[in-house]
């Protein structure tokens, strides 16, 4: 069993892990109207690493969670995830897209064009996704994790 107090690291790195997946098709799809499955495992490794560095670095459930308490929203609800997810996501979503983004243009003129272009639409699913896939990741969590 994992210690409690990484509770919050094991949550997060499942819903990197979807968030990952996630964007590894989506950026495939936008740019090449297709997926290949050597650039999505690829691309959904870079993606993980670059979360879960981000995820080390900057506190985004700790933001994402003030910012729904800020709001009002009460804890465990509906609307408290979706308040709070809208932070974290924005956090995850702003990093990984445009990091992958430069990893796959390169540090040239049109770079930021690249990554606007493809960022409201990555930020939209993953938005999506990351508020789909927390109760999983929360069940997930709770059975390897102990308490």
């Amino acid at each position: 069993m994992i210690n409690k107090k990484y509770f919050e690291l094991v949550m997060s790195t499942w819903i990197m892990l979807a968030l990952g997946m996630t964007m590894s098709i989506v950026v495939q799809l936008l740019n090449t109207g297709k997926v290949a499955l050597i650039t999505f495992f690829i691309m959904t490794l870079e993606s993980f690493v670059i979360n879960f560095i981000t995820a080390l670095i900057i506190p985004a459930n700790k933001f994402g969670n003030m910012f729904a308490k800020k709001c009002g929203a009460k804890e465990n609800t509906l609307g408290f995830a979706a308040l709070s997810n809208l932070i974290i996501n924005g956090i995850y979503v702003t990093v990984i897209s445009f990091t992958m983004t430069l990893i796959n243009v390169g540090f040239v003129p049109g770079l930021f064009v690249a990554w606007c272009h493809v960022y409201p639409i990555v930020f939209v699913i993953g938005y999506i996704v990351s508020l789909a896939i927390t109760p999983l990741a929360f069940k997930l969590t709770i059975k390897i994790v102990a308490k």
